[in-house]
């Protein structure tokens, strides 16, 4: 028996979908959609209008040709809080009252406003009995903000199957696959840093041996490229867009707009000067994680979104972190695609798949 399952990213920009079918052969992608969205209904990764993106939601569904009424959703925001945390090992009902009980201490969001849960990350079994010891990761999201994309869904039609964040959506599709070390695959050294670039937000997750070790949202994403090109030259935003399509970012991809060499090299400094902070916002996340831990240092960083179709941004970051830097594949797990989008084109726009894949792979590892 096939599982059908559609996951849904939606951002401040557009808003892609998934249908992945699960049976014995593998994922097969079943149909996959994308629409742009009109200014003023999410903002950092929030619900600003619900009315207005649910009718943009229920349009979207229809036209994508998705089977069902349910679909999972990605969050990620500044209102949730992700804490890994260690517990010694005990029943699991017994560890959720002490998640709890700690959560009380260390997260800044009232429990009783807040969604908790949480996934064992490790345990290390103690040499008397009692005595081992469990790395749980928490999250918390405030309850208002999670309510809001419930909403949009109802006002749609249409129901909510699981929430999850967006960084672990990102884990399932774009992190390496982990090698089994005695069936004689060779283990990745050190850990992938994953990047989502939104219009609004981008997402980091760290991974290492298939396991989240450090999430962070920055509100910064693609716009600011875009905003500032459309200040520098005066055109419009979807000229402005064309050329960080285009044109982008200097490195080693020549520019594909036919424009003068000096307007080319005027657009590369726009763009260029106006990522240095989000470049800066990702050396200050890279250093944090590497503070907090020194076993699995990030040896490389996988982009996707929309932000990382921009001309050269691979080249541009591993200039500036000193890291390898790739596009990430969200297509790795697919086995079959059967959706109305050829191959080809799919391969295209792959990286602004990767949370909505990410999320539509939910429990069917």
């Amino acid at each position: 028996m096939n599982a059908v399952r559609v996951g849904i990213d939606i951002e401040q920009a557009s808003m892609v979908g998934a249908q992945i079918r699960t049976g014995r052969q593998g994922h097969t992608l079943a149909a996959v959609s994308a629409r742009a969205l009109p200014d003023g209904l999410m903002f950092e990764g929030e619900v600003v209008d619900v009315d207005g993106l649910a009718a943009e939601l229920k349009t979207f569904w229809k036209s994508a040709g998705f089977s069902g009424k349910r679909f999972s959703v990605g969050i990620a925001n500044q209102k949730i809080v992700v804490r890994t945390m260690e517990f010694p090992i005990i029943d699991p009902k017994e560890l959720r009252a002490a998640i709890e009980f700690q959560a009380q201490e260390s997260i800044p969001i009232p429990l009783a406003e807040a969604v908790l849960d949480f996934q064992v990350l490790s345990t290390t079994p103690g040499e008397v009995e009692g005595a081992g010891r469990q790395q749980v990761l928490i999250v918390a999201a405030q309850r208002d903000m999670v309510q809001q994309f419930m909403q949009v869904a109802k006002k749609a039609g249409l129901t909510v199957d699981g929430i999850d964040l967006q960084a672990f959506a990102l884990m399932r599709s774009v992190a390496p696959p982990v090698a089994f070390v005695d069936q004689g695959a060779p283990q990745a050294d050190g850990a992938s840093a994953l990047i989502n670039i939104g219009a609004g937000i981008s997402n980091i997750v760290v991974a290492s041996g298939g396991q989240p070790r450090f999430t962070r949202v920055v509100n910064l994403g693609y716009e600011s490229l875009v905003q500032a090109v459309m200040q520098n030259r005066g055109v419009g935003h979807q000229e402005a867009d064309l050329l960080r399509l285009t044109v982008g970012l200097s490195g080693s991809a020549a520019a594909a707009a036919d424009l003068e060499e000096t307007t080319v090299a005027e657009v590369h400094g726009v763009f260029d000067a106006t990522c240095e902070s989000f470049a800066d916002e990702i050396r200050r996340s890279i250093d944090y994680y590497h503070s907090l831990q020194q076993d699995a240092p990030i040896a490389r960083i996988l982009i996707s979104g929309e932000g990382a179709l921009t001309r050269n941004m691979t080249d541009y970051l591993s200039s500036a972190l000193h890291l390898p830097v790739a596009l990430g594949n969200p297509l790795q797990y697919i086995a079959e695609n059967k959706s109305k989008l050829p191959q080809q084109e799919l391969e295209l726009i792959a990286p602004r798949l990767a949370i909505a894949l990410g999320l539509a792979f939910e429990d069917e590892e």
